[in-house]
């Protein structure tokens, strides 16, 4: 009896510390951008912006950044489907390329609600999550992306 009753409190312990707060999950790497290209949950062509490009693009200083790599919609003006992962040097750093992925879907946003209406689903859906010192971005099929996303992580 007293097995099957530190049975029942072990259980119901796991079953209330599994209800509190965020589940850990493993640092992003830059191979999760070519895991996620694989999916489909891009329209249309992608094409691979090289680090540098993606440093200046998000605003962000080249010595906090360790490595990065990530891919956008061939045609901006009929897609913003991107996606992109940061290593930084530490959790200040990662916190800033948090801020400027946010910055950065915002101010698509506001532009796709003018000149690409279409897009507007997808940005609005946008994938922006930090874990420990990496930063995942992800724009693609609002309805897929958040599976396509927890499938490779």
């Amino acid at each position: 009896m007293r097995v099957l009753s530190a049975a029942a409190i072990i259980l119901s312990v796991a079953v209330f510390l599994s209800g509190c707060g965020k589940i850990v999950s493993t640092p992003y790497d830059i191979s999760d951008v070519e895991a996620l290209l694989e999916t489909g949950v891009f329209s249309g062509d992608m094409f691979t912006v090289d680090s540098a490009a993606l440093i200046s693009l998000y605003g962000l200083d080249p010595d906090s950044v360790l490595a990065c790599a990530g891919s956008l919609a061939a045609n901006t003006a009929v897609s913003a489907d991107e996606v992109t992962v940061f290593v930084m040097k530490d959790e200040a750093s990662a916190i800033k390329a948090e801020e400027a992925c946010r910055t950065r879907v915002e101010s698509l946003l506001e532009n796709a609600r003018s000149y690409s209406p279409a897009a507007v689903p997808s940005l609005e859906a946008a994938v922006i999550d930090r874990v420990g010192n990496t930063v995942l971005l992800a724009v693609g099929d609002p309805e897929r992306l958040p599976d396509a996303v927890g499938g490779i992580h």
